[in-house]
């Protein structure tokens, strides 16, 4: 059975309005799809037989029942308008950035990596809370949302471009270490928010950057020769400071060069969205529906059952 279609609501609007205020044109082709087909799906428009409560990621779905799509699945689910759309907006500026340097192709095929590592390092980092505080209720922790993956992202965009420094609650934090500050400090700002799924995204990141992950995603690369790849990391030019970034760096031999002077600064972007996170208010609830009591609208069923699990 389908899942209902849902209304134009305030994230979706407030998300479309971003999209032709900056110029669809101005934005990939890999990026563009991921957002609109993650827009589609939660409102409704992909024909589809799960919804965002039967695809949440757990250790237990996962190593128990053997359910290996939610791998995949969970990451593109969310549990309302604004978690949506604080997700494809962090999404459209790292993406962005990170399409541009590595080309649509490779792009694709880090993101699909990326997606199925952030979810299995998900599942690991629970069963090791589980087995070090002896608390099965690690294993049923379920989350979903895009979020691990942008912190993959975010990990990339930081090592690859210098953001220089940014405060956070006054104080001045060198940008290299701005994803640990915001881990912490969204979970504090936000508490329903996945801590465990934010950290594997970082971890995947960092094995990507600092670790073994790139050489083994590029073997295949080299060896079949499927598509081209950066080969070194953009140069940074001081020219441009405070207003984009531009460098040169080489795809399969060949230079490649970029300019994104006018192009959005991420770093703007992932200040705005942590000013809009400050505001942002949850309300917790029980999560328990008495059928006893008198009938809710789906709305309220759906917000009901959402609130069982993290986000992320």
């Amino acid at each position: 059975m389908a899942r209902q279609r849902r209304g134009i609501e305030m994230g979706v609007l407030m998300l479309m309005w971003q999209f032709f205020n900056t110029g669809l044109e101005t934005f990939p082709p890999v990026t563009l799809l991921i957002i609109a087909g993650q827009v589609a799906l939660y409102m409704g428009f992909i024909p589809v037989s799960w919804d965002a409560v039967t695809v949440c990621l757990s250790a237990q779905a996962v190593l128990r029942w053997r359910e290996y799509e939610r791998l995949v699945l969970s990451a593109f689910e969310h549990g309302d308008d604004l978690h949506l759309y604080y997700n494809m907006l962090s999404f459209l500026s790292k993406g962005r950035s990170l399409e541009q340097h590595f080309g649509s192709p490779y792009f694709a095929y880090l993101l699909t990596v990326f997606t199925v590592l952030t979810s299995a390092t998900y599942v690991g980092l629970e069963v090791i809370l589980s087995e070090l505080f002896d608390d099965k209720q690690y294993l049923k922790t379920c989350a979903i949302g895009f979020s691990g993956v942008i912190f993959a992202l975010k990990v990339l965009t930081t090592s690859y471009w210098d953001t220089g420094y940014r405060r956070y609650f006054g104080f001045r934090v060198s940008g290299k270490y701005a994803v640990w500050v915001e881990l912490v400090a969204i979970q504090l700002m936000v508490p329903n928010t996945s801590f465990v799924g934010h950290l594997a995204g970082i971890l995947v990141g960092i094995a990507y950057t600092q670790g073994p992950l790139k050489l083994v995603m590029d073997l295949p690369i080299q060896a079949v020769g499927l598509f081209n790849r950066p080969l070194a990391t953009p140069t940074r030019s001081r020219s441009n400071w405070g207003s984009g970034v531009s460098g040169y760096g080489t795809a399969a031999g060949q230079p490649y060069g970029w300019n994104t002077t006018n192009d959005i600064n991420y770093a703007d972007y992932d200040e705005a969205i942590r000013r809009s996170y400050e505001t942002l208010q949850t309300e917790e609830t029980s999560g328990i529906i008495n059928p006893d009591s008198a009938p809710l609208d789906q709305d309220e069923v759906r917000r009901r059952r959402l609130n069982r699990f993290n986000i992320t």
